[in-house]
């Protein structure tokens, strides 16, 4: 993703974010568009690039929302590891796979992202509560949102990366 559409989007959804859907509770969870970039970046792209926009997203989204710098980078950037792994490229004829890594990426962030809130912050995080009322619903809908993502950034992931002709 070039910096022209890259930072942009990252920051609008980051706003949009921290602005609007940290009001907006589901179940007691949230979306979280960062997130859901990130995985679906990953997922597209087999350069790992997701792992670079989960950095500049994660430092976007601690600026914004008055966590430790650096938390959400270091939660995000595993998990854009681990999701780019899969070479899941062949999105658009599996639909279960986007999903899985979707909920899967998403579960491992969170969990990540509240033991490293736990160990930078060095208060006690309530385990069962944050994983059942926030967690859980958080990664349902993260989950939800990862296939319209695909489609939304698909089509952008074309236009950046057209295909080498072959002479």
């Amino acid at each position: 993703m070039s910096l022209q559409v890259g930072v942009p989007l990252f920051l609008f959804a980051v706003m949009l974010q921290t602005a609007v859907f940290s009001h907006l509770r589901v179940f007691g969870g949230q979306p979280d568009l960062v997130v859901v970039l990130v995985i679906a970046w990953s997922i597209l792209d087999r350069d790992r690039e997701g792992i670079v926009w989960a950095f500049v997203g994660g430092l976007l989204l601690d600026l914004f929302s008055g966590t430790p710098l650096g938390v959400s980078s270091l939660a995000l950037m595993p998990m854009a590891f681990l999701v780019s792994l899969s070479e899941a490229q062949v999105y658009s004829t599996n639909a279960v796979l986007p999903i899985v890594l979707g909920l899967g990426g998403a579960l491992s962030y969170h969990i990540l992202y509240l033991l490293l809130i736990r160990v930078f912050s060095g208060e006690s995080v309530p385990w069962a509560q944050a994983l059942v009322y926030v967690t859980l619903p958080s990664v349902l809908v993260d989950t939800i949102l990862i296939t319209p993502f695909l489609r939304m950034l698909g089509g952008w992931y074309t236009r950046l990366h057209p295909r080498k002709s072959r002479i």
